[in-house]
């Protein structure tokens, strides 16, 4: 019997031109989303590699360019000497911190368009580089990058809608229901039967497209991976099925139904997401950005004011940096040098904004657990969730990535600082009058490199579990109403 209506369900679908078209809109959809996807994860790897294959000359230059340098006898200025460790450290340096993309990255470009995922490195306060931007149009950034995520939350449930809306009530309109009960066929499943064939119609082309790019163009990526991904799809595909059965059991016209689940859209994925995002900014405001740069300009002036005392405070932290050298010149006449000026200022201003930067960070935690918490008030911001973990563009993997990036920031400057110190005391940069400030850095495989750590995280397994839990409910419900249907038109019959 269930073949038997499903068959009749094609075979009546077939006759309908708006069938044709939401197939059309799905297929070119996928392939345009999948297409998006995979060319920005390209541009991004495309990027890394470009910094690494920069880093690597520069690091080859440098050794081709040794023995012409050491030969020098033409004065050089030291920001503009590649040899120089003050000017590697300040002005020359080529190195690069980078995030590369995870396999399953073009399932969802998420916010990775607006985070940064490569910075080039330099011994300067980190608020000079890890707040930098590309600049990119405003517009673009707020309308988005068309991908595989953005086509499953917004475009797919209204192509579920579509075909769906008028299952059951077509036929109950016709008059052709009560007949169909005259011969045994229940509500129930005629309803569940037809929404299974014309969803399928919708989620078979999405399913082969996407998980046929993601196989064939994403290096590496794992069963487990596109198994989740596929499992998302179904069981956000299965919410709004259900839902669409709930509504439809109540019995009312096409066009009810049709008006009713699009304003169910409408709340779902765009009301509801909204509503939470204002009252998460609102119940946790981040501190102005315009106050920041004021303080952070207030207080390197202030480091520039009190010179003296900041490079006390910096030797006092740093004793091993404050020994005389062989020419018995004491730390008072090393702190002149303008290399230790400079990192000692930096090390000053981090520290002086170090609680503006916690307060900020603070912020974004309370607003990223409370997002995580309030989520599954709606399926699209569940949906988006996993895609974004999913897919490693998630604000987690920055945040683990900026985490590493700090890390190595401090790694490189404590090198150079220690390199900086004994190449002063050893007299390096100013043997003697009108002398050419020695080699002071003759290979870059000395200088710290910077290597992503990925962190494990947990799969969002529990964001499917959550889609099915509230479609038994609609389902149990739509069930529930459907019998008490069949049984009030089988009583009515019968009398």
């Amino acid at each position: 019997m269930n073949i038997l209506i499903c068959f009749c369900d094609i075979k009546n679908l077939c006759r309908e031109r708006l069938l044709w078209l939401l197939v059309a809109v799905t297929v070119f959809f996928s392939i345009l989303a999948s297409h998006n996807g995979h060319q920005w994860a390209l541009a991004q790897n495309e990027a890394i590699n470009s910094a690494k294959h920069e880093q690597q000359q520069a690091a080859s230059v440098i050794k081709q360019g040794l023995a012409n340098r050491q030969a020098q006898t033409q004065p050089i200025k030291w920001w503009e000497d590649q040899y120089d460790l003050r000017g590697q450290a300040f002005y020359l340096m080529v190195n690069y911190a980078t995030k590369p993309p995870i396999p399953s990255a073009a399932m969802a470009i998420g916010q990775s368009d607006v985070q940064p995922y490569f910075f080039r490195m330099l011994v300067t306060q980190k608020q000079a580089f890890i707040n930098q931007y590309e600049f990119v149009h405003p517009l673009g950034l707020l309308i988005g990058k068309f991908d595989l995520a953005f086509f499953i939350i917004y475009v797919f449930p209204l192509l579920l809608i579509s075909i769906s809306f008028n299952a059951l009530a077509q036929e109950k309109e016709s008059g052709q229901l009560r007949l169909l009960m005259l011969q045994g066929l229940s509500p129930t499943r005629l309803l569940f039967s037809q929404l299974v064939v014309r969803a399928s119609l919708i989620i078979l082309p999405l399913l082969l497209i996407s998980v046929a790019a993601l196989l064939l163009f994403s290096t590496g990526i794992g069963l487990l991976a596109i198994s989740l991904f596929t499992c998302l799809i179904l069981a956000y595909a299965a919410f709004w099925l259900a839902l669409s059965a709930l509504i439809i059991s109540y019995g009312k016209t096409s066009a009810y139904n049709a008006a009713v689940l699009i304003i169910a859209w409408l709340g779902f994925v765009i009301i509801v997401p909204a509503i939470l995002n204002t009252a998460i900014v609102t119940a946790n405001t981040a501190p102005s950005r315009i106050e920041y740069v004021d303080t952070l300009r207030d207080k390197s002036d202030a480091v520039d004011k009190s010179s003296s005392k900041v490079m006390a405070q910096f030797f006092q932290d740093h004793p091993e940096l404050a020994k005389k050298n062989s020419d018995n010149k004491t730390a008072s006449n090393l702190s002149t040098s303008y290399a230790t000026k400079k990192i000692a200022k930096i090390a000053a201003i981090e520290a002086a904004m170090q609680p503006y930067d916690d307060a900020f960070q603070t912020v974004l935690m309370a607003q990223q657990q409370s997002a995580e918490q309030l989520s599954y008030l709606s399926p699209a911001t569940v949906v988006q969730s996993a895609l974004f973990n999913l897919s490693g563009n998630g604000l987690m993997r920055h945040q683990h990535f900026l985490e590493q990036v700090l890390s190595h920031h401090q790694a490189l400057r404590s090198f150079y600082q220690q390199a900086i110190s004994a190449a002063h005391q050893r007299g390096d940069f100013k043997p003697c009058a009108g002398c050419i400030a020695r080699v002071t850095l003759a290979d870059l495989t000395q200088v710290p490199n910077f290597s992503y750590q990925e962190k494990t995280s947990d799969t969002p397994w529990s964001s499917v579990i959550i889609l099915l839990l509230f479609s038994c409910v609609f389902i149990i419900l739509a069930s529930l109403r459907l019998s008490a249907m069949n049984r009030s038109q089988t009583g009515g019959v019968l009398v």
